[in-house]
């Protein structure tokens, strides 16, 4: 259940430059790439998105999320998809990557929320590595390259 959500979190998120719900080619251009960055307006330590439904199109993908380990404190995200009215709460820690791996329907959407152990404001940054090869996992947890900001 864990990895549904990640996953979904990942691809309804997952964009260069913006939290922009993005389609199908622009998942596919994230996967060439080994991943990207998500960033997502944190104020007064909490923050929140929620996507379009998105054709999935039955995908089976494999990755891993990783919080920039350049900020501080813990996070905790909160997943509710609303096609199957599942959730689930995540703890993740800077510098540390969380893998998964999921094959989806034909569509998803989902709402998250992010809070931070700290009260403040920021810009939480996540690399999230994607690979159509589940024995590639460990070489896209590791950012490819520096998040946009920062």
């Amino acid at each position: 259940m864990r990895d549904l959500f990640i996953l979904l979190t990942a691809i309804l998120l997952i964009a260069p430059d913006s939290t922009e719900a993005q389609g199908l080619t622009d998942v596919t251009t994230s996967i060439r790439d080994g991943g990207g960055w998500v960033a997502m307006a944190i104020e007064g330590g909490e923050g929140s998105y929620s996507s379009v439904r998105l054709p999935t199109l039955n995908l089976k993908l494999n990755g891993c999320v990783t919080v920039w380990d350049k900020l501080s404190g813990s996070w905790e995200i909160e997943a509710t998809e609303t096609v199957t009215g599942t959730k689930l709460l995540l703890s993740a820690e800077p510098g540390v990557g969380v893998p998964f791996s999921h094959q989806f329907g034909v569509q998803a959407q989902v709402d998250v929320s992010f809070r931070w152990s700290e009260p403040g404001d920021t810009t939480l940054l996540l690399w999230v590595g994607l690979t159509f090869d589940a024995d590639g996992v460990d070489e896209v947890c590791e950012p490819r390259r520096e998040p946009p900001i920062g």
